[in-house]
């Protein structure tokens, strides 16, 4: 069981995604209280000894991802998420993609999109070779089956996950080695405006390239099990399933389920994605599978454009200088700037850090505190936000505000 009773419990609860997706707002813990403490494990199996194991500590914000195969004596990392050294890019979309499948279709219990998804997606690193129409409905059906709410439209936790993993123009290259495992790099890593941060790197002694390789295997051979039940080839089968592909094909899973019903050797977990799916996205990627179609294929067609397909982000610096005020300063600016972007669906802001000096009685001063800026789709009202606290707080005159990349050219204060 990959979710136990007590973890299951645990992600009921909206602290938990709050902790764990690293948002504002989520409850400091006690890091002094013995009692508080919040250890979980969530065994992802696909048979044959090949599994991954995500262990949560939820108080610290420490999350570690395993992998354990025949062969190996202990499960070796592969990819570890906090919010100082992390090591988070572990695979592609399409390797997510392809494993959450194959987990719904090896345990019915794993919905897919669901638990699964929202849980392994921050292991994901975002390339040129990904499509936001393809990731987008997946990825909102995932967080609305572990968060549910009653809007429609883009998840605001899809889109912070899409901006946190998306290195499109950072200079990645995937390439296949002589021993056939796939690796990645960063082309000119100082010139580039995100960073990578994996352990499958060329070369890299610390990342199980074979049991990788394995695991990837046992889940492609698992989804195209679920594609060769003999009955699928039946012309009113195929007839219900071409209909089911074009863009109005959710208008037609009846017909099709009630095809599949008297049909032999179709996987139920297909079947009940038709018949009772948690969320469109998994009737789409059954009748993907069924009429063995690329993955994301028809939820092109489905979902049409992604909202995030033509969605800009700038990512800012802003330096406050915070000698001779008092304390609270910066830490009361820098919130009231993040509720105002928030509130007004322009991004986030945080404290990136604080520049000190040694006084003259060897105390420390404050010179500066800086702050983190992400502005999205409006930049010049972005801006204007950010002039209109910092007025607020009689702080324009000697506030910086630079983008971070590709250069840190300064920004005038409207």
């Amino acid at each position: 069981m990959p979710l136990d009773d007590v973890l299951a419990a645990r992600m009921a609860d909206p602290d938990f995604w709050a902790a764990y997706l690293f948002e504002d707002g989520a409850p400091e813990p006690d890091l002094d209280d013995d009692e508080d403490g919040e250890t979980f494990t969530a065994e992802f199996q696909v048979g044959e000894g090949l599994a991954l194991v995500l262990d949560l500590d939820v108080v610290t914000g420490y999350f570690d991802l395993a992998l354990t195969a025949p062969g190996l004596a202990q499960p070796i990392t592969v990819g570890w998420d906090d919010q100082t050294h992390f090591h988070p890019h572990t695979m592609r979309w399409s390797e997510l993609d392809l494993i959450a499948r194959a987990l719904a279709l090896h345990d019915p219990q794993l919905r897919h999109p669901g638990p699964a998804l929202a849980l392994l997606a921050r292991f994901v690193v975002l390339d040129e070779q990904d499509d936001p129409d393809v990731i987008t409905p997946l990825m909102d059906a995932a967080f609305q089956a572990v968060r549910p709410r009653p809007e429609n439209g883009l998840r605001p936790e899809t889109r912070d996950w899409f901006e946190r993993h998306d290195l499109r123009g950072s200079g990645l290259r995937w390439t296949t080695g002589d021993d056939g495992h796939l690796v990645v790099e960063q082309v000119a890593p100082d010139s580039t405006p995100r960073d990578l941060n994996s352990l499958r790197t060329p070369g890299s002694a610390d990342f199980p390239f074979t049991a990788w390789t394995a695991l990837l295997g046992q889940a492609a051979r698992i989804l195209a099990g679920a594609m060769t039940a003999p009955s699928l080839r039946a012309p009113t089968i195929r007839a219900a399933l071409n209909r089911c592909t074009t863009a109005e094909g959710a208008a037609h899973l009846e017909p099709l389920a009630a095809a599949l019903h008297t049909a032999d050797a179709v996987h139920p977990v297909l079947v009940r994605a038709l018949t009772e799916p948690v969320s469109r996205a998994e009737s789409c990627w059954a009748v993907e599978t069924l009429a063995g179609l690329p993955r994301g294929s028809v939820a092109k067609r489905w979902f049409g454009p992604s909202p995030l397909a033509g969605a800009q982000s700038w990512e800012l610096r802003l330096v406050l200088a915070t000698q001779d005020r008092p304390p609270e300063h910066a830490p009361i600016l820098i919130s009231e700037l993040n509720d105002t972007l928030r509130q007004e669906g322009l991004g986030r802001a945080e404290i990136a850090g604080e520049t000190t000096r040694c006084g003259v009685l060897g105390r420390w001063i404050s010179v500066s505190t800086s702050a983190d800026i992400l502005i999205r789709d409006d930049l010049s009202r972005g801006v204007s936000s950010i002039a209109r606290i910092l007025r607020r707080h009689n702080a324009a005159d000697t506030a910086e505000l630079r983008h971070t990349s590709p250069e840190p050219a300064l920004i005038p204060l409207p």
